[in-house]
């Protein structure tokens, strides 16, 4: 991936990861190698990063990861998962919003290596009910490899909460099993891409019913009309249409874990 800015809109050891070859991928994607990553958090381009809200705002930047008011698991895989000592200038600015009621949707836009994942990994992390075996937290990607990268990112930092998640892409033929024999999805957690994500949903395998956070990773590319537009407004309309369905019961069960929104909250 070209070193440009770009917009962006987590897991229990158990996860089995599926072996998946690139040319099965709905877009080829580079993904950046690790020491380029951690080279990237401390460059001065780092330090541009800027918040713009719309009217009042009762944010404030974190100076560290305590500040964030995260749970001790959480905690636990950023330090020793991850191994980050402090967060970077978008992770300082972006996750006071991300983490704080009330949820707004949110744009953010940085280089490649900024910490962007973090931003998103950890705002769906923090939105799951672990009590609660339902898709909660939905990340749409363009590639199949941002996806795999971004599911390994979320099975390391959330590797002590015991949330469960799965990854929604084109399967090796060798792995094949048709969209009619696979079981519903109970995983708190699914990263995909776009064509897979709707197969899903179309089959009702995918339940939008419970959804809390929406991330968009790589919005340009997401939502342009030379994109994944269609694909994505078809998945936006499909939560807004189980949410609507929720039944008196239903909706009251879900208030006890957060409120519901027309849209959830989302991250591009």
């Amino acid at each position: 991936m070209a070193d440009t800015p770009t917009a962006a809109a987590a897991a229990a050891p158990e996860i089995k990861k599926q072996e998946i070859k690139g040319r099965w991928g709905d877009l080829a994607d580079e993904v950046p190698d690790e020491l380029e990553v951690n080279k990237f958090l401390d460059e001065p381009e780092d330090s541009k990063i800027k918040a713009v809200t719309s009217g009042d705002t009762m944010y404030s930047s974190a100076k560290t990861f305590e500040d964030l008011n995260l749970s001790s698991e959480l905690l636990k895989g950023l330090y020793v998962e991850m191994k980050f000592e402090r967060p970077s200038k978008i992770q300082a600015i972006s996750l006071p919003m991300i983490l704080t009621p009330p949820y707004k949707n949110l744009i953010a836009q940085a280089h490649n290596g900024s910490g962007k994942t973090t931003c998103f990994v950890l705002g769906m992390l923090s939105r799951v009910d672990p009590e609660l075996s339902a898709p909660q937290a939905l990340c749409i990607c363009p590639t199949r490899e941002l996806a795999i990268q971004n599911m390994e990112v979320l099975l390391k930092m959330g590797k002590y909460t015991g949330i469960t998640a799965e990854c929604a892409v084109p399967m090796d033929s060798s792995n094949y099993i048709p969209i009619s024999k696979r079981a519903p999805v109970t995983a708190q957690v699914v990263i995909g891409t776009p064509g897979t994500i709707n197969k899903w949903v179309t089959a009702k395998k995918l339940g939008m019913s419970y959804m809390k956070i929406l991330v968009f990773d790589e919005a340009d590319h997401m939502l342009a009309e030379s994109g994944f537009k269609d694909d994505s407004l078809r998945i936006m309309k499909a939560i807004v249409r189980s949410n609507r369905l929720l039944s008196p019961r239903r909706e009251r069960a879900e208030r006890r874990v957060g409120q519901i929104d027309e849209v959830p909250g989302g991250f591009l």
